[in-house]
């Protein structure tokens, strides 16, 4: 078995100096910025396809309807569940039945619209 040598000697490389502090932190908020970029990339990617929905709605629970076979639960809404419990003044309540009153007293049995893009 032959070996086939280079004329040329092997180049060897100098050790590069450190980067500067301010190269660094530039390259960290770089790098930073671009990740967040990809992130609202991903984001609006994700609500390029829209729904709408409209018709009578039944309440289910204070941040959450049904229209036609559709559960549909409001964004931004954050109220307890139906069968949910609360204290207030040293006494449970029905908080959860009260939300969804609520909510009933607010459509009064008028339709409903939604529009969205995220699905739970």
């Amino acid at each position: 078995m032959s070996r086939s040598w280079s004329p040329r000697p092997r180049r060897r490389y100098a050790p590069q100096p450190p980067r500067s502090l301010w190269r660094r932190l530039f390259d960290y908020c770089l790098t930073i910025v671009l990740l967040g970029l990809l992130i609202l990339l991903a984001a609006r990617l994700d609500r390029f396809e829209t729904r709408e929905a409209a018709g009578a709605a039944i309440v289910n629970d204070g941040d959450s309807i049904t229209l036609g076979a559709t559960r549909i639960r409001m964004r931004g809404i954050d109220a307890p569940e139906y069968q949910q419990t609360c204290r207030r003044g040293g006494a449970d309540y029905a908080c959860g039945k009260l939300a969804r009153q609520s909510l009933v007293q607010l459509i009064g049995g008028r339709p409903v619209s939604c529009s969205g893009w995220q699905q739970d």
